[in-house]
């Protein structure tokens, strides 16, 4: 059944990544003058922040005591990337836990240790973009939006009474107990050390994906690439961050002085650029799959 479950959400994930891709009009964009060196450099260095991120799920589950190889961690990491596609945001974080499951692990234990992750991942991130909204460009509004969530999430994670409080408030509201799984600083400071790897792999490939069409941009864009991933994940209404993402790219953009229109084409081939990364993970796990099935048999 759990096999069924995992197997549908691929189809399912790759089925609604082409709607939204067709539904925002991410198929056709205007034509860019780019740099093809910086370019495909770029996306090198996106390809590697995905490679590390299964290496974060991978260390993830290791420190709460499930071991597997890579080939595994990248099998499951990879094959359910596109289901954050499908409204809910919770299909990916699920996706991956019910993959490793299969091996024999328990299914509550790796969604947890699924959630813990991503919730580390998300407050990185944001404490990353701190490093753009107190810049010259920053606004009030923004930070103080950034500061609020940064403490929020910084309580939920470590801190035992908001949780409690957020777990009583679902039960209140949806009368069914739901049990978020804590995050201590043990088991934090090895996940970061991979995941700001794979943070910094992904800023620096975003800062030469911009430079490749607009040349003169500071280097300091690349604390928008965070900023507007961490704001797209907890807009947790938008699947993928879609729409939300592009906006944050180009409202960091407009204040380095790129012009609203290019800004706004850039945003959005940017999101065909790290859509080129989740198809190479994708097809990374599906090859890491097959090898392990080839292996066990």
């Amino acid at each position: 059944m759990r096999k069924l479950f995992f197997n549908a959400l691929i189809y399912i994930g790759l089925i609604f990544l082409v709607v939204y891709l067709y539904q925002y009009d991410y198929l056709s964009i205007a034509a860019l003058q780019v740099n093809p060196v910086k370019l495909v450099a770029s996306t090198l260095l996106l390809w590697m922040g995905f490679l590390s991120s299964a290496l974060s799920w991978q260390r993830a589950l290791k420190i709460h005591g499930i071991v597997i190889p890579y080939k595994s961690a990248l099998s499951s990491h990879g094959l359910s990337v596109f289901a954050k596609f499908i409204p809910g945001k919770i299909w990916v974080i699920l996706g991956r836990a019910s993959k490793v499951s299969l091996e024999g692990h328990s299914l509550k234990m790796t969604s947890f240790v699924s959630l813990k992750e991503q919730l580390v991942y998300i407050w990185l991130g944001l404490l990353l973009s701190l490093a753009i909204i107190f810049g010259p460009t920053g606004t009030h509004g923004l930070i103080a939006l950034v500061l609020v969530l940064i403490i929020g999430l910084t309580l939920f994670n470590f801190s035992g009474w908001l949780r409690r409080l957020a777990e009583y408030l679902f039960q209140l509201i949806f009368k069914r107990e739901f049990i978020i799984p804590p995050v201590t600083f043990a088991e934090a400071l090895p996940m970061t050390r991979v995941i700001l790897l794979y943070w910094a792999l992904w800023s620096s490939g975003f800062y030469l994906f911009v430079s490749a069409i607009s040349p003169s941009i500071s280097p300091l864009v690349a604390f928008v690439f965070p900023l507007s991933v961490t704001l797209g994940l907890i807009a947790v209404i938008v699947p993928g961050g879609l729409g939300v993402r592009e906006g944050i790219i180009t409202l960091g953009l407009t204040t380095f002085g790129v012009p609203i229109e290019l800004a706004t084409t850039i945003a959005i081939a940017a999101r065909l650029w790290f859509t080129s990364g989740e198809v190479f993970v994708f097809l990374a796990g599906f090859m890491a799959s097959k090898t392990n099935y080839q292996v066990k048999s």
